[in-house]
């Protein structure tokens, strides 16, 4: 691709799978496994968490390859996403139990792998001259994310739960495609452009010569545990806040406010590049980790299924900004060299996150119940709030923006 050229429509697309993928697969990674292989919560819990934690190690050491040796990340995100199709595809055979959990967990691994090197690859392009509009790529991520997310309980109604990995191995294989489609810029190679002047830097000098940014990313881990724990026990959530309700209306709710989530975050991300300009990345993103954490504690305090769609409201100030916001500050408080490390640092918070949901999640559930499980993330995310605070940098010029 040439330097200057408008990549947006083909890196729409690539967010567009990305974020289909995601909710149809991992939104119900947690029915697909209780409901349809017997798991307890907690056991499922488990699993889900090791799986992530697998991803958690894979992104770095695939970051280290993309410095190293001539695995870009474009080649990154094809093979991420052929290992996702395959496992999941795999996973709907009859086998036993076990074999059929190790596939399903293996197309999660896979999937946590794509968010944050599709994040970097736009930012990677966005510095070398290309015109990309970040957040309305990822607001269009976001509709499919909440169309997808919905329209699995109609594919669960149609085939069972088999219709979760069917779905999301489908939207996985377009994702491949729509990685083919975005053509290799060879101006690039890994996180560098043609023009950069320094190698990347070791994971341990980043870190010393950012420590700043090290707290937000421990910030965000901490915020990430709540907005996962309301996407991955958005079920139980949801269960605990009808009455006797069947699995098939427990579904509709859950796919309703997971839908409601998605659209909402629409118009942030749509008009997030024009917002930058007149408001500071850095307050941006303080203000969403304050939205993050109100979306929890009303998804606690407002009753039934209505009052669950209300909470959801909060995700236009919460995780819209967030989401968009944390991009555009790694990549404007981070050196070129190292702009694939610094996104997939964030990838990987998001993916410890995540982590510690699920492990979190399923076990306060099965231990104290929906409500107090809540408590303790929110807990947790007014700590992660306050450590944002303290470890934001002040961002003059918004590069992107």
């Amino acid at each position: 691709m040439k330097k200057g050229q408008n990549s947006t429509l083909q890196y729409t697309f690539l967010q567009a799978m990305l974020w289909a993928t995601y909710g149809f697969l991992f939104s119900y990674a947690n029915p697909f496994l209780t409901e349809k292989l017997g798991l307890s919560d907690t056991l499922s819990g488990i699993i889900l968490c090791a799986a992530t934690g697998a991803s958690c190690l894979l992104q770095p050491v695939l970051t280290a390859a993309t410095d190293r040796t001539r695995l870009n990340v474009r080649w990154v995100l094809l093979l991420s996403s052929a290992f996702t199709a395959i496992c999941a595809g795999a996973s709907m055979a009859e086998l036993p139990i076990a074999a059929t959990t190790v596939l399903f967990a293996g197309a999660c691994v896979g999937l946590q792998v794509l968010p944050s090197f599709t994040n970097a690859l736009g930012m990677a392009r966005m510095r070398s001259g290309e015109q990309i509009n970040f957040g309305l790529s990822r607001g269009v991520g976001s509709i499919c994310f909440g169309v997808s997310a919905r329209l699995a309980p109609i594919a669960i109604a149609h085939m069972g739960l088999n219709g979760v990995p069917a779905a999301g191995g489908t939207t996985a294989l377009l994702f491949l495609v729509a990685v083919l489609v975005m053509k290799e810029n060879r101006s690039l190679r890994g996180a560098q452009s043609a023009d950069t002047e320094s190698e990347p830097s070791p994971a341990a000098e980043f870190f010393r010569k950012h420590k700043k940014f090290v707290g937000m990313l421990l910030a965000a881990v901490l915020l990430y545990v709540g907005h996962n724990v309301l996407s991955n026990c958005m079920l139980r959530i949801a269960q605990s806040k009808l009455t006797n309700a069947a699995l098939e209306e427990a579904t509709g709710v859950q796919g309703t406010a997971l839908l409601i989530a998605a659209l909402v975050e629409l118009p942030t991300m749509f008009l997030f590049t024009n917002i930058v300009k007149k408001i500071r990345c850095d307050i941006l993103l303080f203000a969403s980790c304050v939205f993050m954490t109100l979306r929890l504690l009303l998804s606690l305090v407002l009753p039934g299924a209505v009052g669950l769609y209300i909470a959801q409201t909060a995700q236009m100030l919460g995780y819209a900004v967030f989401a968009v916001s944390t991009v555009y500050y790694a990549g404007s408080v981070i050196e070129k060299r190292n702009v694939v490390k610094g996104q997939t640092y964030l990838g990987t918070a998001n993916t410890l996150g995540c982590m510690f949901a699920y492990a979190l999640g399923g076990t306060l559930i099965d231990a104290v119940g929906v409500s107090n499980m809540l408590l303790v993330c929110i807990a947790v995310s007014v700590v992660g709030c306050a450590l944002a605070l303290l470890c934001l940098e002040r961002v003059e010029k918004t590069v992107g923006a």
